[in-house]
């Protein structure tokens, strides 16, 4: 048994991260127009409150097209605050000084949303600490223990991700090492990557979601795993849902999205909506899989 996990959401709950992300990117906004940080100020607000009434509108935007939607997780509103952001310059003149200073510094925005992310993590890091939870870490031990190979497949980069697993004593190595009872880890995944347009989509309810992701194809391909386990469903499990509904292979796949209080009553709705066995909702956290992939 081969479980393929995602990181964020899975081993941690990353909300003070998210928090850290938002409020890093405010403040890197505002450091733009040094003259204008009142109006910039109240441009930022209503930019936020405007990708939340839209979040289907608004989200990680990559290639022009949705990654994840602007609600998915604690840090995707930030992804879509610099969506509007783009997409705003075209007729706003403050977003459009925005978006020259961010182009004079010689960084993309997409580039300067990422350097936002790292400096909130960085700062969250810092004061409390790697984030693995105790209850992910213990239950991590367990499938290993269990003989459940486990591959942390994340966006965050792999010194990350070493660094946080030995903080909470998970036995862990790098791609392409492996080691029994170890997890193997592999950093700077891409998940988020999407291929050239149009892209292909897939409806999961009445959500459309582009599964063009050839990073992320790249992967579950290498890896061919039993189970797949994240917590934003565009970015975890969309493909593998597509590869399961499509491919011989993956027809027994098991996929398992976590539960979280931030987790999209809109996209539970419509997940509930599909055929039985396709996508499990899982509460509990990882120790949810554990207990169902332990009980097999």
């Amino acid at each position: 048994m081969k479980l393929l996990s995602d990181f964020d959401g899975v081993w941690t709950f990353p909300a003070a991260e998210g928090t850290a992300h938002g409020a890093a990117l405010d403040a890197a906004l505002l450091a733009l127009l040094p003259t204008e940080t009142d109006a910039a100020r109240d441009w930022i607000g209503a930019a936020r409150w405007a990708v939340r009434q839209e979040p289907m509108r608004w989200g990680w935007s990559v290639a022009g097209r949705l990654s994840a939607f602007g609600d998915e997780d604690p840090f995707t509103e930030h992804g879509a605050v610099l969506h509007y952001l783009a997409l705003q310059a075209e007729r706003d003149p403050l977003a459009a000084r925005l978006v020259a200073a961010i182009e004079a510094k010689g960084q993309s925005i997409e580039g300067f949303g990422g350097d936002a992310h790292v400096a909130g993590v960085k700062q969250v890091e810092s004061t409390r600490g790697p984030g693995i939870t105790e209850a992910a870490a213990d239950a991590g031990r367990r499938m290993l223990a269990g003989g459940i190979e486990i591959v942390v497949v994340s966006n965050s980069g792999t010194e990350k991700l070493q660094r946080w697993f030995e903080h909470a004593r998970v036995p862990a190595v790098v791609h392409p090492t492996q080691v029994d009872g170890q997890l193997r880890l592999r950093g700077s995944a891409k998940k988020f990557v999407l291929g050239p347009s149009p892209g292909k989509q897939i409806m999961v309810g009445d959500l459309s979601i582009d599964v063009a992701r050839p990073f992320y194809t790249q992967v579950l391909d290498e890896e061919a795993p039993d189970a797949v386990v994240g917590d934003v469903l565009s970015l975890d499990l969309s493909l593998p849902l597509h590869l399961k509904r499509t491919q011989v292979a993956w027809k027994h796949v098991r996929l398992f999205w976590l539960m979280h209080p931030y987790t999209p009553e809109r996209m539970k709705r419509e997940v509930a909506k599909l055929a039985p066995g396709e996508v499990e909702m899982v509460e509990g956290g990882l120790a949810g899989v554990a207990e169902r992939l332990l009980a097999r």
